[in-house]
């Protein structure tokens, strides 16, 4: 396995590898995201399943929405997509910063982007169902999405080998000022090969 000097697994720390990670965070993140916001509803006496269904109206028309005929699998397969995607995509980044410090920061802020992008970007203009949301929590839970994918893409860290201690050229000298040997003495026993011929 390739380390470079400060002992950082490189193989692991890839853009493809990273890409992996960074997908794999954003998928447990994303699925604690879809609890934690079924649960925020259903302590608000709402049904715990209306945040899928709206998440379904990505696919399917607004009218589906309030007819009460959008489905649960559109919309958990859309909000595990998304998940996943924009865990892939904060893996690549990840990729391009070198401190685990500027890691973890970023992923929060991560959050709160893609937060802004969705719910004050892209709902206003084509998606007024999501207009409904509740803008404070939804801003917490992108964070906390973030947040989660953190542990996916810090850098791996790893032993580097060492080389073995390499023995001392023992120079041993004739009478006439030739070298008789240049071979390695065993390091710590005093016991030179030469000696023995």
């Amino acid at each position: 396995m390739t380390n470079d000097q400060d002992g950082r697994d490189i193989k692991m720390d890839s853009h493809g590898a990273m890409t992996l990670r960074g997908a794999m965070g954003g998928l447990v993140a994303g699925t604690l995201f879809g609890v934690l916001q079924m649960w925020y509803l259903a302590d608000a006496g709402l049904p715990a399943n209306t945040i899928i269904h709206m998440i379904a109206t990505i696919v399917q028309p607004d009218e589906a929405f309030y007819a009460g005929e959008t489905s649960l699998a559109v919309g958990w397969a859309v909000h595990i997509s998304l998940s996943l995607i924009y865990g892939a995509f904060i893996g690549l980044i990840a990729t391009e910063l070198k401190s685990n410090v500027t890691r973890v920061s970023m992923t929060a802020f991560y959050g709160l982007c893609i937060f802004i992008f969705n719910f004050l970007v892209l709902a206003p203009n084509f998606y007024p169902v999501f207009e409904a949301a509740n803008i404070p929590f939804e801003a917490t839970v992108h964070v906390v999405y973030g947040t989660l994918i953190a542990p996916f893409i810090v850098l791996w860290k790893g032993r580097a080998k060492e080389d073995p201690p390499v023995a001392p050229i023992v120079r041993q000298w004739q009478a006439n000022g030739a070298p008789v040997s240049q071979e390695p003495a065993h390091v710590g026993t005093g016991f030179n090969p030469v000696n023995m011929r």
